[in-house]
């Protein structure tokens, strides 16, 4: 039987996923870099993920000692990793790239799961790796420019960011509030690191013109806040397999916004490698997900 509340955790998902995807428009769209954008994301981003923990987190349930917990501080810092390099890919490579060199995420999970439970490698887990990392060479066919190839490597980084924030969530055996509190966190530590670095000179965080603060409210509020928000509460009644299908929106739309908004287009070697990433992480997922049901028994 479907939980009760499915369509509407569906529902908000799909709406999470859809905002996600607008991210690539608008770190393009903006005159900041990567680390200037990072910034203003992260810190209006903190804000609304803060006033939304406190209206959605009950107050008796709230523990403060969960803020400074190391595994709450390490998930916060691998999560900021993960969003500083891939705002950084979508500046120097295509949108498309980007996304969905940092989709590869699932595939790096399949790797690490075993070794981190001490459990065998699946053959078909081996079949998917090699898979996409043939499907990740077709990203570097084209001719590239120094930055775009710099792009590429941090995107893939990114990638393996997203999978060590994955298993962390897992194996550090996060509640709700702690998936909040790490998130929470990660986004006052990119603030904090990007300010250091503005003073320093490393980077530009002022705003230029009407237009960049437009966008970059944007990014903080509604694609980075809100859609976590939805993301989070909709989780609790979709089935894994349901949730990552509707996630997969976001790869989708994320190159067809940049390609309406500025015209960039990614390669047709980019597009077929994202389409194998995306079918394999799909199916995977289907087959791992649909294995551990037969596993199950059933309660009578």
């Amino acid at each position: 039987m479907m939980p009760r509340h499915s369509g509407r955790g569906a529902l908000l998902i799909l709406v999470a996923a859809l905002f996600w995807s607008t991210g690539g428009l608008f770190i393009k769209s903006i005159s900041l870099d990567g680390l200037g954008i990072s910034f203003w994301r992260s810190a209006l981003a903190a804000l609304t993920l803060f006033i939304a923990y406190l209206i959605f987190v009950p107050a008796k349930t709230r523990h403060a000692s969960r803020w400074t917990h190391p595994d709450t501080i390490v998930t916060a810092l691998v999560y900021g990793a993960l969003l500083i390099l891939f705002v950084m890919a979508t500046k120097l490579t295509t949108s498309a790239n980007a996304i969905f060199l940092q989709f590869t995420a699932p595939i790096y999970v399949l790797i690490a799961e075993p070794i981190v439970s001490r459990t065998k490698i699946k053959k078909a887990d081996i079949f998917a790796v090699f898979i996409t990392i043939a499907a990740m060479s077709l990203f570097f066919f084209d001719k590239f420019e120094g930055g775009a190839v710099l792009g590429n490597i941090l995107a893939l980084t990114s990638g393996v960011c997203f999978a060590a924030y994955t298993i962390l969530l897992k194996h550090a055996r996060f509640g709700e509030e702690g998936r909040w509190h790490s998130v929470i966190l990660g986004h006052v530590l990119i603030c904090a690191a990007m300010a250091v670095l503005a003073i320093g000179g490393v980077t530009n965080i002022a705003p230029n013109g009407i237009g960049d603060i437009g966008m970059l409210v944007f990014l903080g509020v509604l694609q980075i806040g809100v859609p976590y928000t939805f993301f989070t509460i909709g989780i609790r009644d979709v089935k894994a397999l349901d949730a990552l299908l509707l996630s997969m929106l976001e790869p989708v739309l994320n190159p067809v916004w940049v390609f309406i908004g500025i015209g960039e287009r990614p390669s047709n070697w980019a597009i077929l490698g994202g389409t194998v990433i995306i079918a394999v992480v799909i199916v995977r997922s289907y087959l791992a997900i649909g294995k551990r049901k037969e596993e199950v028994i059933p309660d009578h």
